[in-house]
């Protein structure tokens, strides 16, 4: 899939719940709040860093960490997120 792709993508999920896999094998879960034209913003739902596996995010940015549409693999929905 293209940046381009994503980019639509993740402006259709926009403020719910999701799990991005990265190229580098990364998983990251939490909640759209905003997508430009080279990066998704993603809030943790558990407070943590969202991610599973080594990585460092500082929230000074007020949309969470941001995640290059570049970068990413794949994109699900996680409807049941907060069980």
């Amino acid at each position: 899939m293209s940046g381009q792709n994503f980019y639509e993508l993740c402006q259709k999920y926009m403020n719910q719940s999701v799990e991005i896999r990265c190229q580098d094998g990364t998983v990251h879960r939490g909640t759209i709040t905003k997508v430009d034209g080279s990066h998704v913003y993603l809030q943790p739902i558990d407070g943590g860093d969202g991610v599973d596996g080594p990585g460092v995010y500082y929230f000074g940015y007020g949309f969470g960490f941001p995640i290059a549409l570049a970068a990413i693999a794949s994109i699900a929905l996680w409807p049941f997120f907060f069980w």
